[in-house]
């Protein structure tokens, strides 16, 4: 069995992330599928967020932590640039990714489709009308950011990529199909579909 061991749910965009960064760096790893409050993940995240991480003995929670050991931990392909600058825009959308990304896309409107929390177990139109404003926003900055290159940060593919992707690729597959408006961000997806790694972890979808 793999060394490295990946668990959590395979719908998650943060495990999703996890695996396309071994998947990239031809890291050979398991995923063990689990809800974040079963109590091996909890042994791991003490905060109960997926997903977690084993490397032999060594463990860790938090993506971010998980992701940067296995780009130093293992040999290239390099996911962050050698530029000083173009690291640091890695950087800087990985944390618009943490930090606005995931509060609008996945909190305030993927969920809703997922597992909705409105009456009659229906998605809260509130709380997706809320999000919509936000995502928009940040739909548009992407689009801008891709207009003027192929990845977000340097020539290749990196660890922004890697954060930002999962949770864009659920949007075409809700009825609002946003990104139908953003063509260099169905670019990016495109593109990204080309990747063995993308396939290789492509979460279970009704109908699949």
């Amino acid at each position: 069995m793999p060394d490295v061991v990946i668990l959590g749910d395979p719908r998650s965009t943060y495990v999703r992330t996890a695996r396309l960064a071994c998947e990239e760096k031809g890291i050979a790893y398991e995923l063990k599928p689990m809800g974040p409050k079963s109590d091996e993940l909890t042994r791991i995240s003490p905060f109960g967020k997926i997903p977690g991480f084993q490397h032999g003995d060594f463990r860790l929670h938090e993506t971010l932590a998980i992701v940067m050991y296995l780009e130093s931990a293992f040999d290239a392909p390099p996911l962050l640039p050698a530029d000083a600058q173009d690291r640091a825009i890695a950087f800087q959308w990985i944390s618009s990714a943490n930090d606005y990304f995931y509060d609008a896309m996945v909190r305030g409107y993927i969920l809703q489709y997922a597992m909705p929390s409105g009456p009659d177990g229906q998605p809260n139109r509130t709380l997706i009308d809320a999000a919509m404003p936000r995502i928009r926003h940040q739909l548009a900055v992407l689009d801008h950011a891709f207009g003027n290159a192929r990845w977000l940060a340097g020539t290749e593919l990196s660890l922004a990529d890697l954060f930002v992707a999962p949770m864009l690729a659920y949007l075409p597959l809700l009825p609002e199909d946003l990104p139908a408006d953003h063509p260099n961000v169905r670019r990016f997806l495109d593109d990204m579909a080309k990747r063995p790694s993308w396939e290789k972890t492509v979460p279970p979808l009704p109908g699949r």
